[in-house]
């Protein structure tokens, strides 16, 4: 290989190469007793090895949107992730045992009948209003062994996922059946 004044010359496989200082690479065809660009995809001998064109790839630099967005959103799945696994959704027992308590004292309003049975809301309204229907004088917990409804009064369950033995409310009537 031989350089002078920025132009490589090298034979490689009996073919004549010449690369100037901008980079342009050219062949000798000795038929044509002249020199040829070299064009990638053309008709050519192989070129040699360490010659074969470069492109510069542009590269995004280090903190473009592209890169900081799945950053930030990866966080943020991680940071959430974390916080579900330190606070746990809560007892589902004690917040049905919380909401039965609270119950107590509260009227309900019936809303239609199911089975023959009468159906009453699961959210109280005001004793004095016209819609209310029962009033609940007792909460008891339904675990095996536990007391009935006083007399006089009828027991109704409100359901809640993932309670098994939800409490039971003891209503009495506001108005004389009639």
């Amino acid at each position: 290989m031989t350089e002078t004044s920025g132009v490589s010359e090298i034979t490689h496989r009996g073919v004549k190469w010449r690369r100037d200082e901008t980079g342009r690479i050219s062949f000798y065809d000795s038929d044509g007793k002249r020199w040829v660009g070299w064009v990638h995809g053309v008709d050519a001998p192989p070129l040699p090895p360490g010659w074969g064109p470069h492109p510069r790839v542009e590269r995004p630099g280090r903190w473009t949107r592209w890169r900081l967005i799945p950053v930030v959103l990866t966080v943020v799945a991680v940071a959430i992730a974390i916080i579900q696994v330190i606070r746990p959704p809560g007892d589902p027992v004690a917040k049905e045992a919380k909401a039965s308590a609270g119950m107590l004292g509260e009227c309900l309003a019936q809303q239609g009948s199911a089975g023959g049975h009468p159906r009453y809301s699961s959210t109280a309204v005001a004793c004095g209003s016209r819609t209310a229907a029962v009033k609940v004088v007792a909460v008891i917990p339904t675990t095996p062994g536990s007391p009935l409804c006083p007399a006089g009064t009828t027991g109704m369950e409100l359901l809640y996922n993932g309670v098994r033995y939800p409490h039971v409310e003891c209503t009495r009537p506001l108005r004389p059946a009639g």
